[in-house]
């Protein structure tokens, strides 16, 4: 039986190659059932043994047949037997891995996000094509049903961009697939606009001359703008570029529209963008709080910070997201991702003052831990020192910042070790926001100051017709006129 057992592996394993069943869930099928064939095939050893009489323990593996004739029967018994463990490993495969597919493979979660930044862009095509790459994995039945309907959707919205002849064609698609996944209402839908696009007799319609564009609007005196952050985390095609407006006295202007901004990127005007602000966004804000417990920092100054991060903390929505880092000889996590307040307000208890000042390494730790977060990211940094530990460089984690699209918020706190040039560096370089605070007295203004920042930005989703190619551009803004203010920020593209 072990000799059938052996072989019957052997022909799963040649049967598995031949029809490309590679994928993880189809290996661990195929272990699942290799491992009751192999169970299989001791309890049949063990019975056949107590079975054998004392003179004949060689049992039916003995020698008390033709060799010939023993080979060939094991032989055929073990393909049976391959044959079998294959059939039942495709019943493995199909009716008890499901149940756990939100285990093993993930659920909709984590494609969820990336579908939002792709609706609000109208980026149909890259939504559909995102979902039928997921629709070819195995999935939760839930997740299955979720993106099934999503695609009959954004077919009918990518048809209404489209010229009649394509878009009668993406309707075709939309009512085929509403079809095969029982969703009657989206069949309908397309169904009826389908209907609208055929020409009729009639009338001949004279397209009215459209308006012309609006004014860009006039800004107040003294007003500013600055980038604070670009995010090239969807490119292609989208990227978002993150945008504040204050006016005189640092208050943001609020109710830009899209005809009051003018963007071009390397010279070449882009006219694809939206305009939202903060609280329009559909994912949460991930914030990295990163503070300075090095020894210089005791007494007053620790204890202004930790006052100043809670403030923060307060202004923040119930669904952003914050870390808190603390850094000295060494930069440690204090608490990981999380929304609860309460969490975040113990960590900030743990912060005491001792040691160097491993500036660049903190950073490059909220760096690593926010590159793969979605929305909106910021490292919110306090420091009354110049880097004197570290292993990273500034220009590691400025590199680092603009591969992960983040903004750098920079509060300092004057001292006979700050360095405020090489902070005010990284934030020309990877965007954000630099204060510096004469005393401890003054930062949790500056805190607040950071927070009212962040939630009253503007993000541009601009659609980019070029591939990326791993190059410096630059983008240029104008916003407001007659006389706009003018802004301009280089940015790296990702590789190919």
């Amino acid at each position: 039986m072990i000799r059938k057992a052996a072989l019957a592996l052997l022909v799963m394993v040649g049967a598995a190659l031949a029809a490309h069943w590679t994928g993880r869930l189809h290996l661990l099928a195929g272990g699942l059932a290799a491992l009751l064939l192999i169970a299989l095939a001791a309890i049949v050893s063990v019975v056949q043994r107590r079975r054998t009489p004392d003179g004949l323990e060689g049992g039916l593996d003995d020698d008390t047949e033709a060799p010939a004739t023993s080979a060939l029967r094991d032989g055929l018994g073990g393909v049976a037997l391959g044959y079998f463990g294959l059939a039942l490993g495709a019943l493995i495969y199909s009716y008890a891995l499901p149940p756990f597919y939100p285990l093993l493979v993930g659920d909709c979660p984590t494609i969820l996000p990336r579908l939002a930044i792709y609706e609000e862009t109208e980026s149909w095509a890259h939504a559909v094509a995102l979902i039928d790459g997921r629709l070819a994995s195995p999935l939760d039945r839930n997740c299955r049903a979720e993106l099934a309907e999503r695609k009959a959707r954004y077919l009918i919205e990518w048809s209404k961009a489209l010229p009649r002849e394509q878009a009668e064609q993406k309707l075709v698609e939309a009512e085929r697939w509403a079809h095969d996944n029982n969703l009657a209402q989206f069949r309908t839908i397309a169904a009826l606009l389908r209907e609208q696009l055929q020409p009729t007799s009639g009338p001949t319609l004279i397209t009215p001359t459209p308006p012309p564009s609006p004014t860009p609007r006039r800004l107040p005196a003294g007003a500013s703008a600055q980038v604070s952050g670009i995010d090239l985390a969807y490119f292609p095609p989208t990227a978002f570029v993150y945008l504040r407006v204050a006016d005189a006295a640092g208050q943001a202007i609020a109710g830009l529209a899209p005809s009051d901004i003018r963007v071009s990127d390397d010279g070449q005007p882009v006219t694809g963008f939206s305009l939202s602000q903060f609280s329009q966004q559909p994912t949460p804000l991930h914030a990295a709080l990163v503070i300075d417990s090095s020894g210089s920092m005791g007494g007053e100054p620790l204890a202004a910070a930790k006052a100043g991060a809670r403030t923060f903390l307060g202004l923040l929505g119930p669904r952003d997201q914050v870390e808190i880092i603390g850094f000295s000889d060494k930069a440690q996590v204090l608490q990981t991702w999380t929304a609860d307040r309460q969490l975040s307000g113990q960590a900030l208890d743990l912060l005491a003052a001792n040691g160097a000042t491993a500036l660049w390494d903190a950073l490059w730790l909220a760096g690593g831990d926010l590159a793969g977060c979605p929305g909106r990211k910021a490292v919110v940094v306090l420091s009354d020192g110049g880097d004197n530990r570290s292993r990273h460089t500034q220009g590691e984690v400025i590199a680092q910042a603009r591969r992960a699209g983040l903004s750098v918020f920079v509060i300092g706190l004057r001292s006979a070790e700050y360095d405020g040039p090489a902070l005010q560096a990284l934030v020309q370089a990877a965007g954000g926001c630099y204060s510096e605070a004469s005393g401890p007295a003054q930062l949790e203004e500056y805190y607040r100051q950071v927070a009212g920042a962040i939630r009253s930005e503007y993000r541009l989703a601009l659609t980019l017709p070029r591939q990326p190619n791993g190059g410096a551009h630059l983008l240029q803004l104008e916003i407001g006129g007659p006389q706009p203010i003018a802004v301009e920020q280089r940015y790296q593209d990702p590789q190919p």
